[in-house]
């Protein structure tokens, strides 16, 4: 997770062509030891959506191959396979010889959504803000959880800080920072691309929490091994959308982590798994 307000989320997530089907992502130098994998999420989905006439996504699947380098640009083909499919691979050596992460972008309406109702949690205002939340933790440059000032206004609605809490599951209220509720106004690609980026920051706790996650991490290793999204209607990032979250297994050295994202007023928007390695 980036520090900065929502357009400089949108300044990272927006490639640039370089030639034929090539287009260069920015990059985030320094704190992290390894490029987030919420990055090659949203620029990998803008690379995809480029040469599409402002058409949306309707799902993504991708694999993590590889970890790329935060001090280098990243560099995305978007290879159209069919109509509505278009292949797309990041590299960072100029030969691309090595994948670091490749992604599978289906165009179209949105997926019909699951008849999962919406939980019943409290509202944004009656949870607990991330400030609150990390207190006194100890401060991990190399963590997302560092980040006070992210594009995001985060509301926790367990208290997952507590040293006993061990429930693979959680919900978080998220809207973006500096539009102080006020509508979104860019496309919806490009809103896509800034959900999918939101996607990975915090799915894999699920996964760590019976593990006791903020004492855990210096025990296990962690990564992130793929990721899908769903998209199922028009997302607002100006408005405050619901994130539950679970893990409904975890064994051999593997994670499953899901997650519904929903607006207030009960629709949900999209749909999100990742499996994790955990050792």
């Amino acid at each position: 997770m980036i520090h900065g307000g929502l357009s400089d989320l949108f300044d990272l997530l927006r490639v640039q062509r370089e030639r034929g089907d090539t287009h260069i992502g920015g990059h985030v130098g320094g704190g992290r030891s390894r490029v987030y994998g919420g990055q090659f999420l949203g620029q990998g989905l803008m690379a995809a959506l480029d040469d599409t006439d402002g058409a949306a996504a309707r799902s993504l699947q991708s694999l993590y191959l590889r970890p790329g380098s935060t001090d280098v640009p990243l560099r995305y083909t978007a290879t159209s396979m069919a109509d509505d499919f278009i292949a797309v691979s990041a590299f960072q050596d100029e030969q691309a010889q090595r994948c670091l992460f490749s992604m599978d972008v289906r165009l179209g309406e949105p997926a019909c959504a699951p008849a999962i109702p919406m939980p019943e949690v409290p509202p944004p205002q009656a949870c607990v803000s991330r400030e609150e939340g990390i207190g006194n933790l100890e401060r991990n440059t190399d963590s997302t959880w560092a980040v006070l000032d992210s594009p995001f206004d985060y509301r926790f609605v367990e208290n997952i800080w507590a040293e006993d809490f061990r429930a693979p599951a959680h919900h978080v209220w998220f809207r973006a920072r500096d539009l102080d509720g006020e509508p979104c106004s860019e496309p919806q690609s490009l809103q896509q691309a800034a959900l999918a980026y939101f996607s990975d920051d915090n799915i894999m706790d699920n996964a760590l929490f019976p593990h006791g996650w903020h004492n855990c991490w210096s025990n296990l290793q962690t990564a992130s091994l793929d990721h899908s999204v769903w998209f199922h209607a028009d997302i607002d990032l100006g408005s405050w959308l619901l994130f539950a979250q679970d893990s409904p297994v975890a064994a051999h050295g593997r994670g499953m982590t899901r997650g519904l994202f929903y607006r207030p007023d009960g629709v949900l928007v999209a749909t999100a798994y990742q499996e994790i390695l955990m050792r």
